[in-house]
């Protein structure tokens, strides 16, 4: 089996479904295959830094849903605004996600 292209598989958005099939597959893809795109199905988080700022001091999350969008600093905020429970599917993708943006501090 050839190496995959991590490349071609950070265009596809992250989502529960790709969570999965990596997993079952035993692939821990590096953070330049993972997608600044989250796909929830009833709503959608993008991750930018802003202009001028340097990632580690700063990501913003923008979280798009069928009432309109809101921008937050903090990834709990967006769990929280997206009603993202922990054990779901969903909700543990999106944290596994938020990981690779809010690494574990020493």
């Amino acid at each position: 089996m050839t190496e995959p292209s991590w490349r071609q598989l950070s265009f596809i958005p992250e989502s529960v479904l790709k969570s999965t099939v990596l997993k079952a597959c035993g692939i821990e893809p590096p953070v330049t295959a993972i997608c600044r795109f989250f796909d929830g199905g009833l709503f959608r988080v993008f991750a930018t830094v802003p202009p001028g700022v340097n990632y580690a001091e700063g990501i913003q999350f923008t979280l798009y849903q069928e009432t309109g969008s809101r921008l937050f600093d903090d990834y709990k905020q967006v769990l929280r605004a997206a009603k993202a429970a922990s054990g779901t599917p969903t909700g543990d993708a999106l944290r596994q996600w938020f990981a690779y943006y809010n690494p574990p501090k020493p």
